[in-house]
């Protein structure tokens, strides 16, 4: 149970969205899943990068810093170390702040401000934001701070939001200063009866449990914790399509809402004449036959790519907080590429890049690809648009090395573009995902991301970065990294050998 009466913007932010997700929440009701969705934050190494905390200090270089509070005794001594700062009698100089000051309001309203610092005429109030732009939570937050700020007796004289300014250029050397652009959001908060609200939450946390209200707030941005125990709710997502193999958006939404109107169910009870797209029609002769369908002709197109052949995976990154110097806030940079060559002797070898905290990575990047790739050969990508983009943009970074990329770039073979015109699986529901293909043609090779603390390989590349993090786990993000590229490679390698045995008519 939640024994805390104090209200924070946490609490806010369930009552704004769902009344009853609040009241659960601060009644601490057995009802309560043990397993919440998966947390929002996940990718938030991804989404700030692994320099946020030296960006903020660039800002205020000589700010006093409070530890975020996790027990009421704690709360106790965060709000003594607030009030002695603000209660200094030394001249606040530029670049000062509290960053984390904890405050408590007589309404029982208790927050932890991001940013309070000097102005000419009072308090300047921030909350930092890793993003271009805020929302209402943000906007309520705010408000709620500057509700009880005042009610603390403290002078504000302005409020806002700190948000990345993408113009910002990382000039190296922990130089932060500039990246972090000011919005007043002084116009917007008289829309935010703070008073009321905290008011009305009380009253709620002392009535009875509120009714449902089921909607799209039940599973976005991490989703509720209470989702799968509160009925009304549960039934909302039964509803939902989970696009089984056979449903009928197989053939896409536009046309299944066309056949659902006609009366079928799933594809089916569908005729092959009534659907006029090839593509549709090999998947409803799949799905039909339970089996996959591979169209001869796509062995033809693939005899005529010789040998050496590659097969070519690439991945990015984009930090709110630039990593590297001459790079700007959430530019897409590539920091890892695997590719394996099938030589013409059929011996096969396997090449890799993954960047370091050393630099720039492009140049390396490109250089190492280049001298991987030769200059003759067929490249296998999957969805390829992404890699020719991140070659173009290469390309246009590295005059030097430019022809040589554009060539490359020439040589990109797009078997997602083969899947689609001549291939369907039952399995894929579908779905044209890598990790759907996958499924079809390397079902024994996982895609998925295998590692205990990251969920994809840009989490694990961007915690690899980890100030403090031990050798032995930085290795281990490292290798695996490494072993995930070569996977997807692998389906690639397999997704080609099938189109290449597509002659002999036997689906695979």
């Amino acid at each position: 149970m939640v024994m805390n009466a104090l209200l924070n913007h946490d609490d806010l932010r369930r009552w704004r969205t769902c009344t009853r997700r609040f009241w659960l929440y601060r009644r601490g009701e057995p009802l309560a899943s043990v397993d919440a969705l998966a947390d929002a934050s996940a990718d938030a190494p991804v989404v700030h990068g692994p320099a946020v905390e030296a960006a903020l200090r660039a800002s205020f270089p000589l700010a006093d810093v409070i530890d975020a509070p996790t027990t009421p005794a704690e709360w106790n001594r965060a709000m003594r170390q607030t009030v002695d700062c603000l209660d200094s009698d030394r001249v606040a100089p530029e670049g000062w702040a509290i960053l984390g000051a904890c405050l408590t309001s007589e309404d029982r309203a208790q927050v932890r401000i991001d940013v309070l610092t000097c102005g000419e005429r009072g308090l300047r109030l921030f909350k930092v934001r890793y993003a271009t732009v805020g929302d209402d939570a943000d906007v309520d937050a705010v408000a709620l701070w500057t509700h009880v700020a005042a009610r603390c007796g403290l002078r504000v004289q302005s409020v806002g939001l700190l948000l990345i300014d993408t113009d910002f250029i990382y000039p190296g050397h922990g130089c932060y200063a500039g990246l972090l652009r000011e919005v007043d959001l002084a116009p917007v908060l008289g829309s935010r009866p703070v008073g009321a609200w905290l008011a009305a939450m009380q009253d709620c946390m002392r009535g009875p449990l509120p009714p449902a209200s089921p909607g799209t707030h039940c599973t976005q941005s991490g989703g509720c914790e209470f989702v799968n125990d509160c009925q009304a709710c549960a039934s909302m997502l039964a509803l939902q399509p989970d696009h089984p193999p056979t449903s009928l958006e197989v053939v896409g939404r536009e046309l299944a809402a066309e056949l659902r109107h006609e009366g079928h169910v799933t594809v089916l009870s569908v005729p092959l004449e009534r659907l006029h797209n090839t593509r549709h029609r090999r998947a409803v002769r799949a799905i039909l036959q339970d089996a996959p369908v591979l169209e001869p002709a796509v062995a033809t197109l693939m005899q005529a790519l010789a040998t050496p052949r590659y097969y070519l995976r690439l991945d990015t990154i984009g930090f709110g907080v630039p990593l590297w110097a001459g790079t700007r806030p959430y530019q897409i940079l590539p920091f890892q590429w695997t590719c394996d060559v099938q030589c013409v002797d059929g011996q096969l070898a396997h090449h890799g890049f993954l960047a370091d905290e050393q630099g720039d990575p492009r140049r390396a990047f490109a250089h190492s690809l280049l001298q991987v790739l030769g200059s003759r050969g067929p490249i296998f990508a999957y969805n390829a648009g992404f890699e020719r983009n991140r070659l173009r943009e290469l390309a246009q970074h590295l005059d030097d090395l430019a022809p040589a990329l554009e060539a490359v770039v020439e040589r990109i073979v797009d078997l997602f573009q083969l899947a689609r015109a001549h291939y369907y699986h039952p399995v894929m529901a579908g779905s044209w995902s890598f990790k759907s293909i996958s499924r079809a043609v390397a079902p024994q090779v996982p895609v998925e991301f295998h590692h205990a603390q990251a969920v994809t390989a840009r989490t694990a590349f961007a915690l690899s970065f980890k100030r403090g993090l031990e050798v032995v786990t930085r290795q281990q993000l490292r290798a695996e990294l490494q072993a995930h590229g070569l996977r997807e490679t692998e389906v690639l390698r397999r997704m080609a050998a099938l189109f290449d045995g597509a002659a002999g008519g036997q689906p695979v």
